[in-house]
């Protein structure tokens, strides 16, 4: 049986939320009340989370009927995910993924990172875009499976071929060389990017203004980043760095592996 379209909410409240539905974006080939719901949920998502916010209060704020988010996006959690994918689809227009070997494996390094970079510092007007991605990757939902199939890996596995063609050949005989180098170093450049991202606030008390806009924009902190990863990569001292830490004297230090809570 067809569900059958509800009607709209005739409600005049509307809660303030930053990034309401006047200020969101259209997405192309949605009817009105879902666009409407998707730019009302944006904002409430990334500042209540996805447990705290309530299909009531996004449909309140989108001004229609709430059954219009069963409708539209089955239940709230279709919802959410149409909300990071639009975020996602939005920043990949801007930044899509660059065409590589077309020139130096040098220059395609260059291209990604940049890639990489403008999609981290890309800012919205009101800022809530950024937030609900950041609470997305420190507290996944099951969103975060398709977000990082469609657009993190094919970026990460980018990273690792053109990093892997600028390495020396690498010792058959070292599993770390073999199985864990290529990716520490991809995402060792990731690392790089997220920390100019989330590290903004701490950087405008640790570097002087003018120097902030003179060194560490997009561009100068894309050369950098990359020519610290041509480095490491080029000269092998990443290689023989970890060979000497790896017989050095000095006591252990306690090993915290990376998990998740």
């Amino acid at each position: 049986m067809s569900r059958s379209q509800p009607d709209a909410d005739t409600t005049d409240s509307r809660e303030t939320v930053s990034g309401s539905v006047e200020s969101g974006s259209v997405e192309s080939g949605l009817p009105e009340p879902a666009q409407r719901l998707l730019n009302a949920a944006g904002p409430v998502f990334a500042q209540r989370g996805f447990d705290r916010a309530t299909v009531r209060e996004i449909a309140n704020i989108a001004d229609v009927n709430v059954a219009s988010v069963s409708y539209y996006f089955g239940d709230k959690k279709g919802l959410y995910t149409a909300v990071i994918r639009s975020i996602r689809e939005r920043r990949e227009r801007a930044f899509p993924l660059p065409v590589l070997g077309q020139g130096t494996a040098q220059r395609d390094l260059e291209l990604l990172v940049r890639t990489l970079l403008s999609r981290m510092l890309a800012s919205d007007e009101t800022g809530w875009e950024s937030m609900l991605m950041m609470r997305e990757m420190q507290h996944p939902t099951s969103a975060i499976d398709g977000l990082v199939r469609d657009y993190f890996k094919p970026l990460y596995d980018a990273l690792c071929q053109t990093i892997g063609t600028l390495l020396p050949p690498l010792d058959a005989n070292s599993s770390w060389q073999t199985d864990a180098l290529v990716p520490q170093l991809a995402l060792g450049v990731v690392g790089q990017c997220l920390h100019y991202r989330i590290g903004r606030p701490v950087l405008n008390h640790l570097i002087a203004p003018e120097l902030l806009q003179k060194h560490y924009g997009s561009d100068a902190l894309c050369r950098m980043i990359t020519a610290t990863t041509l480095a490491a990569c080029q000269d092998q001292n990443v290689i023989q760095q970890h060979l000497l830490l790896e017989s050095s004297t000095f006591p252990p230090a306690e090993d915290v592996a990376c998990q998740s809570n």
